[in-house]
């Protein structure tokens, strides 16, 4: 299987080009833009702007892989916002860019969604459930879906929530800052509590819930899809939804620092003025259908955190799904 990764940089990338080696004996490219990995990852490279239609039909066609797994995005909230031109390009028009050449070369594609299509009315939601995005960057993914589901190509959404873990191509990194949204989180958490810091988490106003995803663990499911040859919408997020607090409790307890250094914030700590209005508030996914379509068990929080820690300790992706693939 020959597997062709847009965003191998990133978070999730980096953990597709993993995964589809480690675990698929896959062969892959990944593309890069501007970063260049600073940890090797035993694929080969490729500098490719996503949002230029004819390099990604030549590069596509070069390469000619069995699946494209689509994870290059933006998640810089306050530039999609400044410039939508941008992220229109970026998100929209690249994902277009990618399915349509696809369609040339006969791949696959996975497109990397997220549970930002929703805006928290009425969780949890299921694989089927309307979107009703409340912000820019949902509404770009839910464009970037509705061209792949449409445009006539084998195709499956992945989407994610909540991701975090190690990025492989830069094994040192961790978040500067805490993040609005859960993306991220459990990485900065885990710094803070390692640092001796406490954390002070809301409880209310926007995304206090939502389904923590171990990125080795969606990889996976994406890679399923595509072995699997399925086709649709898949929730390939964490098993089960927590807030903010109880997942920095979770955090603690899993790498044996102190749970007590974290809380929730008082009634007068937690300013809705203070923090964009344009989130949506609880975006708890249900994994029901894609477990059975996939025929395999996304991991719950408790999981999902110790196969993280037991990848940070070794530097190696680690053997992470149970004995019982479904329960």
């Amino acid at each position: 299987m020959k597997v062709f990764v847009t965003g191998g940089t990133g978070l999730v990338g980096s953990n597709v080009i993993k995964v589809a080696r480690e675990k698929y004996g896959a062969e892959v490219v990944a593309s890069v833009y501007k970063r260049r990995p600073a940890s090797r990852l035993h694929c080969s490279l490729e500098q490719v702007d996503v949002t230029d239609a004819e390099e990604v039909r030549r590069t596509l066609l070069r390469h000619r892989p069995d699946a494209v797994i689509h994870c290059a995005a933006t998640v810089d909230m306050a530039l999609l916002q400044q410039d939508n031109a941008h992220g229109w390009r970026l998100m929209v028009d690249a994902t277009r860019n990618i399915a349509r050449a696809c369609g040339e070369c006969g791949a696959r594609m996975v497109f990397v969604s997220s549970d930002w299509v929703f805006g928290g009315g009425t969780p949890p939601y299921s694989e089927d459930a309307v979107p009703c995005p409340v912000n820019y960057y949902g509404l770009l993914k839910v464009v970037g879906e509705t061209i792949v589901s449409s445009i006539g190509i084998d195709y499956g959404i992945a989407r994610i929530a909540a991701v975090y873990g190690r990025n492989w191509s830069f094994p040192d990194w961790v978040p500067e800052q805490r993040v609005t949204g859960f993306g991220t989180l459990p990485n900065w958490m885990l710094d803070q509590l390692q640092k001796g810091e406490r954390i002070v988490e809301w409880t209310d106003y926007i995304n206090v819930e939502a389904n923590p995803t171990l990125a080795s663990d969606c990889a996976e499911a994406m890679l399923t899809i595509v072995e699997r040859k399925k086709v649709g919408t898949f929730h390939c997020c964490g098993r089960r939804s927590v807030n903010r607090v109880e997942l920095g409790k979770l955090v603690a307890a899993t790498f044996g620092l102190d749970p007590a250094k974290v809380r929730a914030a008082r009634a007068e700590e937690m300013d809705p003025g203070s923090v964009e209005e344009s989130v949506p508030r609880k975006t708890s996914l249900n994994v029901a259908l894609t477990e059975s379509t996939l025929e395999r068990r996304n991991l719950p929080p408790e999981e999902g955190l110790a196969v993280w820690k037991r990848q940070l300790q070794s530097g190696r992706l680690m053997e992470q799904r149970s004995s019982e693939e479904t329960e």
